[in-house]
């Protein structure tokens, strides 16, 4: 996989699994199948094969942080490959904090869950292809698979720079409300899914008064676009 990513603001390309921004080397971390044994719908044989890459801080603004994150196109038991899923604390204003993203290659489906007062969840099913951006908004943990047998996802998020995700949900209940796989959307059991949203991008962007068509672009030209990821009640 040789990509080139941006040209303009900064010079970012993606080689088999090595970033380089403006010609200098970036760290990734890296989940491998071992790592994500908590939250497969059908445990792997836990190898130290990587699953996905994660590129923090490619690029920053104050406190907003530009990411990329590579997903292998693999099958795990008939299962998509996918992130681990994780939820975000709550900012000052009492809302937890939202996130967006982009596709940069590949197709995506995005599996959103709130929960609600009942102890059941909501979930919004969005899939998104190249160049498409989408906003996550609060209290939605989520994960990101890669729907494709056989092409990588490459994706870039930004997000509030000064917070921890929490995994503990995902790895307590096996994962997410819902597995995708070859066959289909599974349920996991360990939740009680009160309704499925399938959802376009447009769909989902419309009801939070979204719209980007290039996040890093964006980022850089108007920074206060995206002054809702850390006071998340400047939109919602």
């Amino acid at each position: 996989m040789d990509t080139v990513i941006c040209s303009n603001p900064l010079k970012i390309n993606l080689t088999d699994n090595r970033l380089e921004v403006d010609g200098k080397s970036h760290s990734s971390s890296v989940r491998t199948i071992a790592q994500m044994q908590d939250v497969l719908l059908n445990q792997e044989l836990p190898t130290q094969e990587p699953l996905y890459y994660m590129y923090r801080s490619v690029a920053q603004l104050e406190d907003l942080r530009y990411d990329i994150t590579l997903i292998l196109p693999k099958i795990l038991s008939d299962e998509y490959a996918k992130t681990y899923g994780h939820y975000h604390p709550k900012a000052q204003d009492g809302l937890a904090y939202p996130e967006v993203y982009q596709v940069i290659s590949g197709e995506a489906k995005f599996l959103l869950q709130k929960k609600n007062n009942d102890g059941s969840v909501h979930v919004i099913i969005a899939t998104a292809k190249k160049g498409d951006c989408i906003v996550f908004p609060p209290s939605y943990g989520h994960v990101t698979i890669n729907s494709s047998e056989k092409d990588p996802l490459l994706l870039a998020n930004i997000v509030y720079a000064n917070f921890e995700s929490d995994y503990s949900e995902y790895k307590k209940l096996r994962g997410g409300a819902i597995y995708y796989t070859k066959h289909g959307v599974v349920q996991n059991t360990n939740y009680v899914v009160k309704n499925i949203e399938y959802l376009t991008v447009k769909e989902l962007n419309n009801r939070y008064g979204f719209l980007s068509h290039d996040l890093l672009q964006d980022l850089f030209k108007n920074p206060k676009k995206f002054e809702f990821l850390k006071m998340p009640s400047l939109k919602f």
